[in-house]
């Protein structure tokens, strides 16, 4: 009878590293953070323009009021509108601020 032969087996090793899956979701909260910095910091600087010519423009009108002694600020509706026009961007650049953080 004839003897079995054992056959050698060819072991190949597994490279050293491993491939890693890909992760279900991504943070992308610092690409997130850095895009809401950089449109804050665009939409900031316009506002403020907007806000100190604003500004001027009430101060110089109040002070034309007081120098000619006719009641201007609150009695005309055109400056309690640019009042409140103001105050909402001045919220809103406010809020821009918070958004910075």
């Amino acid at each position: 009878m004839p003897k079995k032969r054992k056959r050698k087996e060819t072991v190949v090793a597994s490279p050293s590293f491993r491939r890693r899956k890909e992760a279900l979701l991504k943070d992308t909260t610092g690409v997130e953070a850095l895009d809401v910095f950089k449109a804050s910091e665009k939409l900031g600087r316009l506002l403020s323009i907007l806000i100190i010519a604003v500004g001027a423009l009430l101060s110089l009108f109040s002070l034309y009021g007081i120098l000619t002694s006719t009641p201007f600020l609150f009695s005309d509706p055109l400056s309690i509108g640019a009042l409140g026009f103001l105050g909402a961007i001045n919220i809103l650049c406010g809020l821009i601020l918070l958004a910075k953080e």
